[in-house]
């Protein structure tokens, strides 16, 4: 009996090797090409959307530059309009001797009898007096505290 089974055994390996076709690898072969077909599908899918957000891009920059060339090329008319026209208003006004005048309030405006330069200059001064003191007075603290930590 321990014959005979030992001689089925190896009849059974030698058929399994024998055969080209082994069934397992079919259905692994099938989920290769499933798993395959997935991948090259999301790729697809992932490669589209970026050629549409960069097209969307494209164009959007697209029609920035051209509203800014627009907007450029309206300032540029608007100023030769508007020199044409001062050139038109002196040539006009040449022949009447036209002459400027100064339109400022005047130099004498005070308070309490300083003017705004004196008043600038106070209280910079003042200012500057005061950071001073703090400075020093904090460094005095500062000194002070040190001294009454030692033992």
């Amino acid at each position: 009996m321990n014959k005979k089974l030992w001689i089925s055994l190896g009849l059974l390996i030698v058929a399994i090797f024998s055969f080209n076709v082994c069934f397992a690898n079919n259905g692994v072969q099938d989920a290769v090409n499933g798993v395959r077909n997935v991948v090259g599908g999301a790729e697809n899918a992932v490669e589209n959307a970026a050629k549409d957000v960069t097209n969307t891009t494209k164009n959007a920059t697209q029609n920035m530059e051209n509203g800014a060339n627009n907007v450029k090329n309206d300032v540029t008319n608007g100023m030769h309009d508007n020199k044409n026209t001062g050139m038109t208003a002196t040539n006009a006004n040449a022949g009447n001797n036209y002459t400027a005048t100064r339109t400022s309030t005047g130099t004498n405006a005070t308070f309490m009898g300083m003017n705004a330069t004196t008043w600038t200059w106070l209280i910079m001064g003042i200012a500057a007096i005061a950071i001073v003191a703090l400075v020093w007075y904090y460094s005095m603290q500062l000194r002070s505290s040190n001294y009454d930590d030692r033992d």
